[in-house]
């Protein structure tokens, strides 16, 4: 390894391109790096759905739930089945196993599976439909609204705008949400359904046989094919109207319009409706392709939609509702900005201890690393994001440690006489392998997140490969740039100085004469030590824990829950004038805008956010406040407005979280096969949550019985009269919700032509039991064959690895989740679990437990490969324990930094504690070596007097430089960093200090008091 040194010597100016080629080539790889929010995870899910209209959760489990989950497991690659199960329809949610990262072949198996299983499922089943991209992010949703304009000229300008949207490079998918689509409504009234009812029949055949387009043959024209086509085709709303049909038994015709009423109109219950601001929307999701800088598609999107609005007619207008380019863009910003501030920091902590010259040699080394670690990442298919550029602020403080090694190893060389071509090309050949291995260390500690499964892994990846091709680059330059800058900058120092400069400083003199009394009370010293980590990690049970925390993003989301029976025109009814209030600028002048989604979640717009399930009874809102802090007071505000002014829904009023779990969150996960009990068992587990302070949420996920009504059909008057079951079905469905007769063809649109009874007679239970059935020669109103029987029902049934389920979940603003779960953990223990009923604790308390699992799994080779470098440096196995035994000094430091900032113990604290091990052991690395090289000349005691003098400096300012550097991470860099600058600031701080004694206290209880250390 130490011909770098001389090779960057003797070709000096190759290796002044080389310096200029690396910096131009990591600048011009900037310019088009991919830049995003987050490190780019995998979404290891996917939904299957099945329809069946109008069967009831218990059934559909029965019939068709348990036959594909089976099917489902029988994928080796599946981790979890979570399915859920309305009136009508079930969707399961399949999620794989961490391990997984080829997904294809498993998305393939699956849909081969569901192929199989159709054919098993009860006639009148539709599906299973397999959707794999339930995990795709949106990066723009553009709000399209249209003052004066129906929902077709809507959809057709949403439709041209996703046209020219894929013509862009990097847009991936365009999805449209909010979509109405049109129906021509064929209306009965009841007061004439009398006598339409005998004619129906005879009407809709008719009307099906006319509108038709069907080859008619070809015809050979002197030898020339023409092509004949008999055409019935209605080519207008008013030929529907105008359409004759004979009166059944009679010589009369009558138009359509005389016997029904024809209306053009919307599908009726509306579908998933959107709206903007109040006002009625289509949204246009627009996904990313993988690999392009989001900021470049970002200013194309907006250039695109800008240039189109321009194009629509007054009264159209395009708003961007959610915009992640513009978050990326702040987010790296930001984070940019912590890098900047981190380097001067660094820089001026270099000039201030080594002087002007070093500390420029010493700095130099910097871009040169940073560079080599862009050019890395570019490889590696890293982002610019907030993890990746993080790890580099952790970096700056460490790369220079090996730039001051080498700075004073060659300063002293040039002091006593020796050339500065000889002191850098003896100092390359001395340090090349010590600084290596100590390097090594730093990185191998980071071995965890490379071996990491999953989501946690992914997001944990670029941290780790972006320090560890940070401090690759900076040995590199260490050994082959920074010998040649310092044999051209560096200058022998004046005899005055240089007298001086070997002259013991009196903090170097003070320290050794502490180290006098260190070594002769060893043990104690090293007890004392052990002593702090025991209490230490006492401690830790005292500090909050949070996993993930609330984004700082402008967002703020509200769920509304009605009641499950709410019909879906009155859940957008109720959240159009909760959208009224949001929008008075009077009550909410921190609000820019929002966009509201009835009976789902809309887009995927945030990657750990899933959208909300399919519900007629529920809504969500996405509201952007005017900043971070805007949307803090207005959540505050939204909760007390809500409970206040809207008794007859639950809302949830939260912002963005940054994990995969919301932070805070207790569930409590009740399995166990009977459907009562469970309801039982959890509203139980929802009373014992009633009293815990702050509590902001607390509920099931089945929600409350609905009545329905069964239609107790006497069969044997039915028979008699010349009805079925099946044909009262059949005319109850199209009654209600209509009957598609036949399809109504205007351009490039198939629209459906439905049959229906009309709206003042589908609204009341005497309507329902006034229907008229057509018998044999007579009619018959439906209460004369048939009873209505009410009866409850679930309104949703939820399971979860084949078994049944419940979860509730509850969140307190005042309590973490530990301690929210541990305020109630007696009494949950206390419920009934007999007869195969059990419970399991998730939410962010699972997660942790999961993340530090695969964490600690990962520390065995972690330490490993650590061990085998220092004993590969050493060829000592004492040493080695020497090193590692100064780990847990990193411990002592953290839970009073936690503590006395008031910050929680999260993911990236993890991060940092296992950074700050990496740190240590090469402060520990540096020290005995210099104590070995000691020791060839003199006793162990003073060997390590004169070797812990020596490197105090540098250790010291390897400390400072990291801690300075890191308190504007604390300062600026947001919830999700401040936990781990803490950390690592109070841990290194306290560790670095603790070391310097520690290490020589060990060092003489293991080799004792002899001339040289064996």
């Amino acid at each position: 390894m130490s011909y770098l040194t001389p090779l960057g010597l003797t070709k000096a100016r190759f290796s002044v391109l080389l310096m200029f080629s690396l910096v131009i080539s990591g600048l011009l790889a900037y310019q088009d790096f991919p830049k995003r929010e987050d490190p780019e995870i995998t979404i290891r899910s996917a939904d299957v759905t099945v329809r069946f209209p109008g069967l009831a959760p218990e059934k559909m489990e029965r019939l068709i739930t348990e036959q594909v989950e089976r099917k489902i497991r029988s994928i080796k690659e599946v981790k979890d089945i979570e399915t859920l199960l309305v009136t009508g329809r079930m969707k399961t949610s399949i999620t794989l196993k961490d391990s997984i990262d080829d997904l294809t072949p498993v998305w393939q198996d699956l849909r081969d599976k569901m192929e199989e299983v159709s054919r098993d499922l009860p006639e009148g089943s539709e599906g299973p439909f397999v959707d794999t991209d339930v995990g795709d992010v949106t990066i723009a949703s553009i709000a399209m609204t249209a003052e004066g304009f129906s929902y077709r000229e809507m959809e057709n300008a949403a439709k041209e705008l996703q046209r020219q949207l894929y013509l862009l490079d990097g847009v991936g998918k365009v999805e449209l949400f909010g979509v109405q689509e049109e129906r021509i409504w064929l209306e009965v009234d009841a007061e004439r359904a009398a006598s339409v009812g005998k004619h129906l029949q005879h009407l809709i055949d008719d009307l099906q046989a006319q509108n038709v387009i069907l080859p008619a043959g070809d015809l050979n024209a002197e030898g020339t094919s023409m092509l004949l086509e008999a055409s019935g085709d209605f080519e207008s709303v008013a030929d529907i109207k105008r359409m004759l049909t004979q009166i059944q038994g009679t010589d009369e015709f009558a138009r359509l319009v005389d016997m029904v009423s024809v209306e053009r109109g919307l599908v009726s219950p509306p579908e998933r409706p959107a709206f903007y601001n109040g006002k009625p929307a289509l949204v246009v999701g627009v996904q990313m392709q993988s690999g392009f800088d989001i900021q470049n598609v970002g200013v194309s999107l907006r250039e695109t939609v800008a240039t189109y609005e321009q194009s629509l007619p007054i009264g159209f207008a395009l708003e961007f509702a959610t915009f992640q380019p513009d978050a990326v863009s702040e987010a790296v910003s930001n984070a940019l900005s912590n890098v900047g501030q981190t380097f001067l920091v660094v820089v001026l902590v270099v000039l201030a201890f080594l002087g002007w010259r070093s500390g420029f040699v010493i700095s130099s080394i910097v871009p040169f690393a940073v560079m080599f670690a862009l050019l890395g990442m570019g490889i590696l298919n890293i982002a610019l994001e907030q993890v990746s550029i993080a790890a580099v602020i952790i970096s700056l403080g460490l790369l220079v440690d090996n730039g001051v090694v080498m700075v004073e190893d060659i300063l002293r060389q040039v002091d006593d006489g020796t050339s500065r071509h000889n002191a850098a090309l003896n100092s390359g050949k001395q340090f090349a392998m010590p600084l290596l291995v100590s390097s090594l260390t730093t990185i191998f500690a980071f071995t965890p997140f490379f071996i990491l499964d999953g989501n946690e892994g992914e997001y944990a990846f670029s941290l780790g490969a972006v320090v560890a091709l940070t401090l690759t680059g900076s040995w590199l330059s260490s050994m082959y740039f920074m010998p040649l800058i310092a044999s051209k900058f560096l200058r022998r120092r004046a005899t005055a100085a240089a007298v001086a400069e070997k002259e013991t400083p009196k903090f170097i003199e003070q320290y050794q004469q502490v180290l006098k009394l260190v070594l002769g009370w060893s043990w104690a010293v090293v007890a004392a030590c052990y002593s702090l980590v025991v209490v230490s990690m006492f401690m830790f049970s005292t500090v909050p824990s949070e996993q993930f925390p609330e984004s700082e993003r402008t967002e703020v989301l509200i769920y509304m829950d009605m009641p499950k029976s709410t019909h879906i025109e009155q859940t957008v009814a109720s959240a159009l004038a909760v959208g009224s209030w949001i929008n008075d600028t009077t009550a909410n002048p921190d609000v820019d805008d929002q966009i509201l989604y009835v009976g789902s979640g809309g887009p995927r717009f945030y990657l750990s956010l899933t959208p909300a399930d399919r519900n007629a009874s529920s809504a969500f809102f996405l509201v952007n406040a005017t900043s971070p802090e805007a949307a803090t007071q207005f959540t505050r505000r939204a909760k007390r407005y809500l409970v206040e002014s809207h008794p007859e829904a639950r809302f949830k009023v939260k912002r963005l979280a940054m994990g995969a779990s919301e932070s805070g969150l207790v569930k409590i996960e009740i399995t166990g096969p009977e459907l009562d009990r469970l309801l039982s068992l959890g509203r139980e587990t929802e009373v014992f949550f009633r009293d815990t302070p702050g509590l902001i949420q607390n509920e099931n996920n089945w929600g409350e019985k609905i009545v329905k009504f069964t239609i107790d059909i006497d069969q044997d008057k039915a028979r008699r009269l010349g009805i079925t079951s099946q044909n009262m079905s059949q005319l109850l469905s199209s009654y209600f919700n209509g009957y598609k007769i036949s399809d109504y063809r205007e351009d490039d649109q198939s629209i459906p032509i439905m049959l229906r009874a009309s709206k003042k007679d589908r609204d009341s239970i005497e309507d329902l039991l006034n229907i008229t059935l057509s018998s044999t020669g007579q009619d018959v109103s439906l209460e004369q064959t048939s009873d209505l029987v009410p009866a409850l029902e679930y309104s949703q049934i939820r399971r979860k690895n084949q078994v049944r389920t419940i979860i509730v979940t509850a969140k307190s603003e005042s309590l973490t989740a530990g301690e929210l779960y541990d305020s109630v953990a007696g009494d949950i223990a206390s419920l009934d679990l007999s007869g195969g009923y059990s419970i399991d604790v998730g939410g962010e308390l699972e997660e942790a437990a999961e993340i530090n699992g695969k964490i600690a799994a990962g520390l065995p080779y972690a330490l490993m490969l650590m061990l085998l470098a220092v004993v590969f440096q050493f060829n000592s196995l004492r040493r080695g324990a020497i090193v590692f035994m100064t780990v847990p000094l990193v411990l002592i430091g953290v839970p009073f930094g936690l503590l006395l900032t008031g910050l929680p113990m999260s993911f990236f604290g993890t991060l940092g504690i296992i950074s700050l091990a990496g740190i240590v052991i090469n402060n520990a690395i540096v020290l005995i070596d210099q104590i070995d090289i000691e020791a060839k000349t003199q006793d162990v005691e003073t060997a390590i007097k004169a070797a812990a003098g020596k490197r105090l400096r540098p250790i010291l300012l390897t400390s400072i430089t990291t801690v300075l550097g890191l308190v504007p991470l604390y300062l600026f860099g947001g919830v999700l960093w401040a936990p781990l600058a803490v950390v690592m600031i109070f841990g290194l701080s306290i560790a670095s200090v603790l070391t310097l004694l520690f290490v020589p206290a060990l060092y003489r209880l293991f080799f004792g008091s002899s001339r040289a250390a064996a």
